[in-house]
């Protein structure tokens, strides 16, 4: 496990190599504020969805290149790529740290993260996406090397945060969590579909300090993925899980029907 400093370090790297390559990198950004519209199903795969404990770094970098890859990030709603700069180290982190994705939501500063901080929404937070095109990521999981570069595009939307809800005495009805979940990881969904990906990265969203019910998260997951429009347009779907043993297990029993 790397220490704190270690983290740190590569995040200042990455960010002095986006420095160097910023003018000749391909990724746009943009602020998506309405849930997208249903659109009909492509039909065309047999989608797999795969339950597994692995970094998400090693399945981006496993992925053809000829496959359009979608990454689900789970955003800290109020700071700007979760404090990956100091050496704090969730999923959004290892994210931020490895690829060139915080430039991006920078931009949305104002648009996003502030008007976060003044309308925290009971700490269902915005129901907004930040949707990241062409984002190029530069280590894989052993995060030793900088490598030729993998290019996804990235999905950032913050969970509900029920640990807040907690410690302010303001829990919200189980159904009304349930909804706001429900309804930003179907934008999700649909946002990918719409950009045409064919491989997503997803995982137990809002499972970790923001304290979700794993049984609620993966089967609204569930509910999303068996939706007539989606059926047939992802190739694969995989929810990377890493060091939850407990959590993989009700992913993978919730997803395998």
């Amino acid at each position: 496990m790397m220490n704190k400093e270690r983290l740190q370090s590569l995040a200042h790297k990455t960010m002095n190599i986006y420095q160097v390559e910023m003018r000749q990198l391909p990724q746009i950004s943009e602020l998506i504020t309405e849930l997208p519209v249903e659109t009909e199903a492509s039909n065309q795969y047999d989608t797999k969805i795969i339950v597994k404990d692995e970094n998400l770094l090693y399945r981006t970098f496993r992925v053809p290149e000829d496959k359009k890859l979608g990454i689900m990030n789970f955003a800290s709603p109020v700071t700007i790529g979760g404090n990956f700069q100091y050496g704090v180290n969730a999923q959004e982190q290892t994210i931020c740290r490895n690829s060139f994705l915080y430039p991006e939501l920078k931009k949305y500063r104002r648009t996003y993260y502030y008007h976060n901080i003044q309308n925290p929404n009971d700490f269902l937070f915005s129901p907004y996406l930040i949707y990241a095109s062409d984002i190029k990521f530069i280590r894989d999981e052993k995060e030793d090397q900088i490598l030729k570069g993998k290019f996804a595009d990235v999905v950032s939307v913050a969970a509900p945060d029920v640990t807040s809800m907690r410690e302010n005495n303001k829990v919200l009805p189980a159904e009304k969590i349930a909804k706001d979940i429900y309804n930003k990881v179907l934008a999700t969904l649909r946002v990918f579909k719409n950009h045409e990906t064919k491989v997503l990265i997803l995982g137990a969203f809002g499972c970790g300090a923001f304290g979700n019910d794993p049984q609620m998260v993966a089967k609204i997951f569930k509910q999303v993925l068996d939706r007539s429009e989606f059926k047939g347009v992802f190739e694969e779907i995989y929810f990377d899980i890493m060091k939850n043993p407990q959590v993989l297990k009700i992913f993978e029993n919730t997803l395998k029907d």
